[in-house]
């Protein structure tokens, strides 16, 4: 079987329209919160089709120049983050989205537990998945999220093929929905053919579809959708259940 998940990051408000999308195809996918984050309101400045910096709301200037074109980048709410993303999984992102590479390890832990705890406590489940922010990680962290009982973690590093990684705390992308291949890349998973289980992992930020670029809209998420909705032969999943699945088929 083929597993497909879609992985974003950082709760923002573009995620209302990207779930009522999901929801619209029958797909599953994972959200990847920041508990000590929410309803923070930021824009984001990027080139092309990178967003790089941050820049809070009180301190963004539209009339001050800059080689950087910016998008608003409004993280949902507190109140409203249990209604939004109510049926869809829910992964750690780390508390403050903090590089867990540079924290020492009270830090990691603290930041990771503390994130677990808002999360399990709204959602009324288990916290296991986890995203790296700014998708680094190190032996140090990936001990870290073990002993707080992460049992996978998506890092930024990309696939050499369908196959699911065999350190699932060094988990990596499949593409990203910036990538000029990304739909090339989803259209060879869709021709591909294996004995074994293969897992797609298409990993984006809510704001990359207001960039409104060739490679970053709402237009390329829609059509990624409809490649692989419906089919027989893939499952749209969350990234947890994909994983599981695939582990349990192992067996």
């Amino acid at each position: 079987m083929k597993y497909f998940t879609w992985n974003f990051d950082d709760g923002l408000e573009e995620d209302k329209e990207t779930i009522k999308i999901l929801k619209e195809n029958g797909m599953g996918a994972t959200f990847n919160l920041n508990s000590a984050l929410f309803g923070k309101r930021q824009m984001i400045g990027r080139i092309r089709n990178l967003g790089i910096k941050e820049v809070p709301l009180s301190e963004y200037d539209a009339n001050k120049a800059s080689l950087l074109k910016y998008s608003i980048h409004y993280r949902i709410p507190k109140d409203e983050i249990a209604d939004v993303y109510s049926g869809f999984e829910i992964a750690s992102h780390t508390a403050e989205h903090v590089n867990m590479v540079k924290c020492s390890e009270e830090e990691c832990i603290r930041q990771v537990k503390s994130d677990q705890d808002v999360l399990g406590k709204m959602f009324h489940t288990g916290i296991h998945g986890f995203a790296y922010p700014f998708g680094r990680c190190n032996s140090r962290s990936m001990a870290v999220l073990k002993q707080c009982g992460i049992t996978y973690a998506r890092t930024a590093s990309f696939a050499k093929n369908f196959s699911l990684t065999d350190n699932l705390l060094e988990l990596p992308v499949t593409s990203w929905h910036i990538r000029k291949d990304a739909v090339k890349k989803v259209r060879e998973f869709i021709d591909s053919e294996s004995d074994r289980d293969q897992f797609f992992l298409m990993f984006a930020h809510g704001y990359e579809f207001d960039f409104h670029t060739k490679e970053s809209n709402f237009e390329k998420f829609k059509r990624i959708c409809d490649m692989v909705a419906g089919r027989d032969d893939i499952v749209c999943c969350s990234t947890g259940e994909a994983i599981r699945a695939i582990s349990n088929n192992a067996q």
